[in-house]
């Protein structure tokens, strides 16, 4: 499916995929139809679809900062971001070189989720000091919004490519072996048995005990396993240009 560029930001060029409007209008509607009911009750139903959508939107927003993030500490150590592209569920990085040392992907990896556990938390917090002066409806989009991009950033700490947690699997053998190649496999190896799991441990949350929610589960699995295929990822994975 085809790219359309959204801008440019801290130097980096952002296109978005199409798969990015799937992902926004399933979360707008899981927020609208299910979870704002429920943590704000009683509100007219279009203020549920507008809390969605700005969940949605925010969301968007935060894998930006996540980005942005990867970006930046990737520059400290000489490597430029010429693209990002948004797309389901996350973005994948085009970078002119390879991280220069185990040490240096380290960085670069954990840089993403420190930015969006500081957006979470910032939510909550945004949250619990204005709570007075917000109306149901907005307190629980801070709140939802919160936990978006924590959940985000634990999601993308799995130990597996195309994830955060795959490059740092990746560092970690790639420090023992001094083989970076190696290594690549290794994390890639570990992002498809990650994947696998998931979807299994989901299927069979769905079937054996009708925990329908679950199904999330398996679609982490099924968006592990088929990240490139699609042409997106969820932690930034790199891809290297010329």
């Amino acid at each position: 499916m085809a790219c359309r560029r959204l801008g440019n930001a801290g130097g980096v060029r952002f296109d978005v995929h199409a798969s990015a409007l799937v992902a926004v209008v399933v979360l707008t509607s899981v927020l609208a139809l299910g979870l704002l009911p429920v943590t704000a009750p009683d509100q007219p139903v279009a203020l549920y679809w507008l809390g969605g959508l700005v969940v949605a939107l925010g969301f968007f927003a935060s894998v930006v900062l996540h980005e942005l993030a990867h970006a930046v500490a990737a520059r400290r150590y000489g490597v430029s971001t010429h693209r990002v592209v948004l797309g389901l569920p996350g973005g994948t990085a085009e970078r002119e070189a390879p991280p220069p040392s185990p040490r240096t992907d380290v960085v670069i990896a954990v840089a993403g989720p420190v930015a969006s556990a500081g957006a979470g938390l910032g939510c909550w917090g945004l949250a619990l000091t204005v709570e007075p002066l917000l109306s149901p409806t907005a307190l629980a989009v801070l709140l939802w919004l919160g936990l978006a991009n924590l959940v985000f950033c634990v999601f993308t700490l799995l130990p597996g490519a195309p994830l955060d947690g795959g490059r740092l699997v990746r560092a970690a053998v790639w420090s023992r072996t001094r083989d970076r190649e190696r290594a690549e496999r290794v994390a890639r190896r570990c992002g498809s048995a990650l994947g696998a799991t998931l979807m299994a441990c989901g299927a069979a949350a769905v079937i054996l005990f009708g925990q329908f929610v679950a199904i999330w589960l398996a679609v982490a699995g099924w968006l592990l396993l088929s990240a490139r295929a699609v042409g997106s990822t969820s932690g930034g994975e790199d891809t290297v240009t010329p």
